[in-house]
């Protein structure tokens, strides 16, 4: 009985000892801060999500962009350096879990940009990922835009770097342009009803029509002649 007992322990220790060490790759600790512990998985999906949203790159494109050493001083490519981010990816969640921590600060101002930040990435991300397989950037484009902007771009040389800026920025426009009417195209499939701010409008409307004839009326009070 004590030698089962002994088996059973033994193998409960090794079954342990071996799931602590098959952690998979990339579930390692890259940073904590404060009590929030991140992996490196986590990571690189912060990452390539800041790169997807904020500079429209895929991961490949990314990948490529981070080798070149020519962005390192670059005010916006420079974090696809991963220790740049990092340290701005630390500092930007200070900053968050400060914000929260500070009395000084309206909680339900937070609340409210916490809610529209989300609507507003969600959405952009969603418009970008349902029409970027709509939007191609040809060449002549390219070539069209540098020549128009050519004053802006004076001193920049045509290269790699570049030509994807200005691939970034004419599909940007075209995002836009696409954007507009697909969400006219939702108005037809989604309900909107919108009575009721048009009636709070029409009243601020008529209180102010309603403050500048009280205004007008006091001014020509000021000016009538002084009875006898």
């Amino acid at each position: 009985m004590k030698t089962s007992k002994l088996s059973f322990m033994v193998m409960l220790c090794l079954t342990v000892s071996l799931l602590s060490t098959c952690k998979k790759e990339g579930d390692e600790l890259a940073v904590k801060i404060d009590d929030e512990k991140i992996s490196i998985n986590q990571f690189n999906k912060y990452y390539y999500m800041f790169a997807k949203m904020m500079l429209n790159m895929d991961k490949k494109d990314v990948d490529k962009m981070a080798a070149n050493p020519e962005i390192e001083n670059h005010p916006t490519l420079n974090l696809l350096n991963k220790r740049k981010f990092m340290d701005f990816l630390v500092s930007r969640k200070l900053l968050y879990i400060k914000s929260h921590q500070d009395d000084s600060v309206n909680k339900d101002d937070l609340k409210t940009i916490e809610e529209l930040a989300k609507i507003q990435f969600i959405s952009s991300y969603y418009l970008s990922q349902k029409l970027k397989d709509e939007i191609q950037v040809s060449d002549p484009e390219v070539n069209e835009f540098y020549i128009k902007n050519k004053e802006r771009l004076k001193g920049v040389p045509m290269n790699e770097e570049a030509e994807n800026w200005i691939k970034q920025q004419i599909f940007l426009e075209k995002l836009e342009v696409k954007s507009n009417q697909f969400i006219i195209d939702l108005l037809g499939e989604i309900k909107v009803n919108k009575e009721g701010f048009k009636n709070y409008m029409n009243k601020i409307e008529k209180e102010k029509a309603k403050a500048k004839k009280d205004e007008m009326k006091e001014e020509m009070k000021k000016t009538e002649p002084a009875k006898k």
